[in-house]
Formats: C-alpha cells, structure tokens, sequence
C-alpha cells in the first residue's frame, strides 16, 4: 500500500465555544486514525485575522493537521470538511508521496518544533510592540510640563 504524507489546515468559525473546536478537531483526527492514517502533528493555530472576509467573518479559528496514510484518506476527509457547516475554508496538500513512516516522523517533529521557536519570538515581539504602543500612549497622556 502507498502511504503519502499530507497537510490539512482548516479555518473554523471564530465565534465557536472551546468545547466545540476541540469536538471538530477530534472528530477529524478519528477520522484519520480510522481510515488507516497515523497523525503526527496537530497544532491549534487559535484566532487569526483572514486576509479577506469570508461568509462575513473577518477572523477564522486555524487547526493544522499533518499526517500519513493512503490517497483514499484524503477523500473521506475532504467529505467531511464539506459537510461541516461550522467551517470556513481548508486546504489539503500533499508533502510527499510513498514515505518511510519513522523519517516522516521525525521530520514532522522537526518542523513542529521550528515552528514553535518561531511562534514564540512572534509572541515575543508582538508583546514588545504592545509594551512600547502602551508606554507610548502614557507618555501621551503625561502633562507637559512647561519651565517659565
């Protein structure tokens, strides 16, 4: 049998309950674990703005699913994608075709983990930027004091 690896990223409703993303991501993650995949990252990406609107929404929920199994997985996923109503947009791409599950593995942990590295410092300066943004308004704010 001929196991590819895939990315699936999905963009949820922003105005759906915790409870309810976590629902869909795991019925998703069963549906690949079910029809003969193994999953070997799945990341919360959280709200995000869209780059355009989309049905009126102008931010989306981002879950991303990296994994391996055969081409018919694709198939019945994509299936389910349409038929959830609480879903924007998604995307499926193939990363590469008849892969070795351990080096798959172990490359999906490597990228998993540069993109983590590269979250946090994405974190970090936008919490910098805000420091400075707030500490920019307060000098704003101060009375100016005149010498006579």
């Amino acid at each position: 049998m001929l196991i590819n690896e895939y990315e699936t990223t999905y963009i949820a409703r922003p105005d759906l309950t915790e409870d309810l993303t976590e629902r869909i991501k795991q019925k998703f993650e069963a549906l690949i674990t079910n029809n003969s995949g193994t999953i070997l990252v799945t990341e919360d990406w959280g709200k995000r703005k869209l780059s355009y609107p989309i049905r009126k929404h102008i931010r989306g929920h981002y879950v991303y699913l990296n994994y391996v199994g055969p081409s018919s997985i694709v198939a019945e996923l994509e299936r389910n994608l349409n038929n959830e109503d609480d879903l924007l947009r998604y995307l499926t791409v193939v990363m590469s075709s008849n892969v070795d599950m351990e080096a798959a593995r172990t490359v999906a942990t490597e990228r998993h983990l540069h993109r983590q590295q590269r979250m946090a410092a994405l974190r970090e300066e936008e919490e910098n930027e805000a420091r400075y943004r707030a500490e920019a308004e307060a000098d704003e704010d101060a009375p100016i004091e005149v010498e006579d």
